[in-house]
């Protein structure tokens, strides 16, 4: 008996010590984690969940600070259309003779040619694929490339809503044209090469402009015909007919968008622990944020909502206290490092962002 009792006391002195060993670590744990909260780090990020994490933007198992052309300028798309090419040929424009607009799912072109409409018909087509084909691999978020092509007098010879995405390497016209959201030929355009084209005059759904409004084209020949000899006559189907409903006239081929987005200029710059350093220009809706800037990079992102706003832990893979304690992302506008949140601190448009990794030595 005497042996018995001893041997349960000493289970229960046993019992009491664990269980005084892990009130201890309970604590102690706490104690941590209220330090981890008021530094703005997330305590539990060592689990690999996300239960505290209140936004993510995609995750990366090593560095990666190359960020992805979300969004294009109006001048990035005449620089490629100054250098096009469809397969091996020459399909390239000069950037003096286009008009570009650019929405927040497409991208407009226009151009007036003095060419056949055979030809017109043909480059036409080509450009759009062409354009497209870029778009996608340079990872621009819109998804059609609408393309107007237009006689000396303004009068639309053919327009073609292209998708982004969809590859096309060495196709005729037709399989081009079979390959499109839509497309329309004027009567003028359809009817003056006097030959079997293998293709339709129209097809698919009618190409848009800008403010969803259809692109005017006449579907019957005219007994004037087209006009292939250049007027003095001020004429841009995209920009006039696309601002007419807001009653902005016409003018230059970015005022269309300029009430509706502002472009800024990210830079990440990693190079502090050997990470190296990525720029993008980026366009983004009026009043957005910095934080909203860095989305539209495309890069990799980790961030919290902590009592001080909104606190971007890891760019790119990159994260926090991985080169000391007090290594970090810390940003900058115009070379000022502001005394606010990222999520709190609104754009204009013009403004340079360098996000940097600091090591706090």
């Amino acid at each position: 008996m005497a042996n018995s009792a001893r041997r349960n006391s000493g289970a229960a002195q046993a019992v009491r010590v664990v269980v005084a060993v892990l009130a201890a670590l309970v604590i102690a744990f706490c104690g941590w984690s209220a330090y981890q909260y008021a530094n703005g780090s997330d305590p539990l990020a060592f689990l690999g969940g996300n239960t505290l994490q209140t936004v993510e933007e995609g995750s990366s198992s090593s560095p990666s600070l190359e960020l992805t052309s979300s969004s294009v300028t109006d001048d990035d798309v005449k620089g490629q259309i100054a250098r096009l090419k469809y397969g091996s040929d020459d399909v390239s424009l000069s950037t003096g003779d286009v008009n570009v607009v650019l929405g927040k799912d497409g991208i407009w072109i226009e151009n007036a040619s003095d060419s056949t409409a055979d030809d017109a018909i043909t480059s036409t087509a080509r450009r759009a694929a062409a354009l497209a084909s870029w778009a996608h691999e340079a990872n621009v978020k819109v998804s059609h490339v609408t393309w107007i092509a237009e006689d000396m007098a303004g009068s639309v010879r053919i327009v073609v809503s292209y998708p982004v995405g969809r590859a096309s390497k060495n196709e005729d016209t037709a399989q081009i044209l079979a390959g499109c959201d839509g497309y329309r030929i004027s009567g003028d355009a359809y009817a003056a090469p006097g030959k079997d084209h293998g293709f339709k005059q129209e097809a698919g759904d009618a190409p848009v402009l800008p403010d969803d409004a259809e692109v005017t084209v006449i579907e019957q020949a005219t007994s004037q015909g087209e006009v292939l000899v250049k007027t003095t006559e001020s004429h841009s189907v995209l920009v006039a007919q696309s601002q007419a409903a807001s009653g902005s006239g016409s003018g230059s081929s970015s005022s269309a968008q300029a009430d509706a987005s502002i472009t800024v200029s990210v830079t990440v710059d990693g190079s502090a622990v050997g990470a190296g350093s990525s720029s993008a220009s980026v366009s983004i809706p009026a009043g957005a944020t910095v934080y909203d800037a860095l989305c539209a990079t495309g890069v990799s992102i980790n961030a919290s909502n902590t009592q001080f706003g909104l606190y971007v832990s890891s760019i790119g893979g990159l994260a926090e206290k991985e080169h000391g304690g007090k290594s970090g992302w810390t940003y900058y506008v115009n070379g000022v490092m502001p005394m606010t949140s990222c999520a709190n601190y609104k754009l204009a448009g013009g403004e340079k962002i360098v996000w940097r990794y600091v090591t706090g030595e």
